[in-house]
């Protein structure tokens, strides 16, 4: 766990596919081992931009699909200046969704790949992307109902998985199954990252 101390380690996947749990478990398991860690995660809802993505997720609010992408990705901007302060303290961060979750859902709704990523270039890159992969159907089954916009769509989770699994074909990645029960995923996540980490 040491090798990530200074590293921005993000985790991703469709709604409902175990992020908070594992950034949770991350972020002890790196205090415990000795890493100063902060946690955080995206949207960021505490920030003015993130007042109006919660107004749009509620149907408060109606953006074409370029205002809100560029929406999702102007919250993460307001939080760079902090994100590099820490990794440059040699701290890990640990982030519950990140700039693929931006390009992932984007796709998903037919947003040029190549344009999205010019619009996060800048942004403190993820040194570590861990996509926790379930189905649609899984994310329903794990919650019914009080779905948000993007969550009640299944088909929009289907395109959105499916371009997460093609960004995962990049260098950096880590695809875990997390279908299963939270302690046979922990235990996924743990066997991924020892495969991973250079061993000292």
């Amino acid at each position: 766990m040491k090798q990530l101390a200074g590293k921005l380690i993000a985790v991703e996947g469709i709604d409902q596919a175990g992020k908070q749990t594992v950034c949770s478990w991350l972020t002890g398991a790196l205090r415990a081992s000795g890493v100063s860690t902060e946690q955080a995660g995206f949207p960021d809802y505490a920030t003015p931009l993130g007042h109006e993505i919660t107004a749009f997720l509620s149907g408060q609010r109606a953006y074409p699909v370029e205002a809100r992408q560029l929406l999702y990705a102007a919250n993460r901007w307001e939080r760079a200046a902090e994100l590099r302060s820490w990794l440059a303290e040699g701290r890990a961060v640990v982030l519950d969704r990140y700039i693929a979750s931006g390009v992932a859902y984007g796709a998903a709704q037919g947003l040029d790949m190549a344009w999205m990523l010019s619009v996060e270039r800048g942004l403190p890159p993820a040194d570590l992307t861990i996509l926790l992969d379930i189905t649609p159907d899984v994310s329903l089954a794990r919650k019914t109902t009080a779905r948000d916009a993007y969550e009640a769509r299944l088909d929009l989770l289907a395109r959105a998985r499916e371009a997460y699994l093609t960004l995962a074909r990049g260098p950096g990645w880590l695809v875990v199954d997390a279908a299963a029960d939270r302690d046979t995923v922990r235990d996924r996540v743990l066997a991924a990252l020892q495969q991973h980490l250079p061993q000292r």
